[in-house]
Formats: C-alpha cells, sequence, structure tokens
C-alpha cells in the first residue's frame, strides 16, 4: 500500500512538472498556426552581372537565390535592366512578380513570390532611387546611397526618414547598399573607414539593424568578395571587410524578427563585388 501510494505521489510530482511545459509546447504551436515565416533578401549584384551580358554569374545567381527561396528579393545596381527584363530574371528563380525605380544609371528593383504594389518611384534626392513597393501588407523601401559623397549620402538618409515619417510607415523595411558603415561595428571597422552619420541617422529614427542583432561581429561583413581579388587593390580590399549592406525595420516589425544572415561564404565569393544580407521574421498569414 505504501509503495502505491509512494508511486502515485510521484506520477501526480512528475504531472505538475510536465503539465506546463506541454501547456507551453501547445501555445507555442497554437501562436504559430495564424503565422507564416518568411525570407527576405538583399543583395547589390555588381553592375547588373555586366549589364545583363555575363550568363555564367546570372546562372550561378539564379540557381542560389532558387536554393534560398526568399519570399522577397531586393537588389541594387540593376544596370542595364528594364522593367521586363527582371520579370525574365525573377522567373528563373520562381518570382513572378517585380518592380523597378528606373530603367538607366543604377536602377535598385525588387522581385516577389506574391504581388507587388508599386507605391512610389523616387529619383531626385535619392541618389540611385528609392523605390517603395507594398508586399504581404508591409512597405518595403529599397534605396542605394551615394557611393562617394558623404554629405549627400547624409541628406539621402535624411530625405528617406523624413518620407518614411510623412507617409507615417508603421510597417516599414529599409534595405540596400547604403555605402556607410554602423557605429556599431566600430570595434572592428577599420578606423580610416568611418563613416557612422547615415547609420546612425535611421537608428535615431528607431529603425532597427536587424543583421546587428543576429549576426556577430566575426561574421558581420558584406563587402568585398573576392571577386574584386584580381584588381589592384583587391589584397588591400580583402584586408578592409565592411558592411555597406543593411536590412532595417521599424517598432512595430521588430519583434517579428527571428534571424538574420550575411550570405559571405564562398557561394558567394565570385557572384558580385558585395554579399547579400536576409533576414527571417513571422508575419499573420494570407
Amino acid at each position: 500500500m505504501k509503495r502505491l501510494l509512494k508511486s502515485v505521489f510521484l506520477l501526480f510530482l512528475l504531472s505538475m512538472f510536465i503539465s506546463p511545459i506541454l501547456e507551453a509546447q501547445t501555445y507555442e504551436r497554437d501562436w504559430r498556426t495564424d503565422r507564416q515565416k518568411i525570407k527576405i533578401i538583399s543583395y547589390n549584384i555588381m553592375d547588373g552581372f555586366s549589364n545583363g551580358t555575363d550568363q555564367d554569374r546570372i546562372a550561378r545567381f539564379t540557381a542560389w537565390v532558387k536554393e534560398q527561396s526568399p519570399d522577397v528579393l531586393a537588389l541594387n545596381e540593376l544596370c542595364g535592366f528594364t522593367e521586363a527584363k527582371l520579370k525574365e530574371l525573377a522567373a528563373g528563380y520562381g518570382h513572378p512578380y517585380a518592380a523597378i525605380v528606373k530603367e538607366n544609371g543604377y536602377p535598385v528593383g525588387l522581385t516577389s513570390k506574391t504581388p507587388i504594389k508599386v507605391i512610389d518611384r523616387k529619383i531626385d534626392g535619392y541618389g540611385h532611387g528609392l523605390l517603395h513597393c507594398k508586399v504581404l501588407d508591409m512597405d518595403f523601401l529599397v534605396t542605394h546611397l551615394n557611393p562617394s559623397d558623404r554629405l549627400k549620402r547624409k541628406q539621402e538618409a535624411d530625405n528617406i526618414v523624413n518620407y518614411i515619417n510623412s507617409n507615417q510607415l508603421t510597417s516599414c523595411l529599409l534595405m540596400g547598399d547604403m555605402n556607410a558603415h554602423s557605429p556599431f561595428d566600430a570595434s572592428w571597422t577599420d578606423e580610416h573607414l568611418e563613416n557612422y552619420a547615415v547609420i546612425s541617422t535611421f537608428m535615431a529614427a528607431s529603425l532597427h539593424d536587424i543583421c546587428y542583432m543576429f549576426t556577430p561581429d566575426s561574421q558581420r561583413y558584406s563587402f568585398p568578395t573576392r571577386i574584386l581579388a584580381s584588381s589592384p587593390k583587391g589584397e588591400a580590399l580583402r584586408r578592409q571587410q565592411e558592411r555597406i549592406d543593411f536590412i532595417f525595420v521599424t517598432d512595430s516589425l521588430r519583434p517579428n524578427c527571428v534571424d538574420a544572415q550575411i550570405y559571405n561564404g564562398p557561394d558567394n565569393d565570385y557572384l558580385s563585388d558585395h554579399y547579400p544580407v536576409g533576414i527571417s521574421m513571422f508575419i499573420p498569414k494570407e
């Protein structure tokens, strides 16, 4: 009898211990039933794969994007691309929707698995342009800031923040090649390359740097790749690892972000002079 009572008591204690765990697991599972995980990648593709003529790079890029299967892909340096040509490229990796900010110079663009609604194409005051699209009920801003003039770059950053505020974009992602450094990277960025004003402007506007949140210092560089090794400055460039490619989100989206990555491994060493950056997040199911 004593043995039976002891066994019942142990089972009772065990149930008391396991029950909260099962309840938590059930809650976690139920919490995700109305949500879906999506991946977003931003990539500077270096002169539009030589204005669309480098078929080898295009083929390897297409295969890599297809393997990663992002839901939304932002692109910089779509040199030589029209919107029709971008849609053709995107179809190769499973994105039926595409938009481009302009069809000359160094355009930025966006492709997606789901419909894209173009809200605005800003040219004046935005360097290589600012493309504003609505995808998955969120505002996507794709840009590429001035590569050579710090004052113009800072003004572009101010213009973007003003645009976000004036349009009350509370569920917004901003991404692209910012040609600027984050103060979060000061511990490993070459002191002669410091240029924190642009990223600090975004941070002051409550835009959150997701790659910083999820990526350790040693893995947080996005430029340059090994494709520049053959250039006269190739060796020096490899010694000056920088992070100049970013994905920011507004306050309301930050809790939904669950992972980030800079794809600076060998798969992307010779696709562009930049490595792509990506984030994963949960959003409501459609």
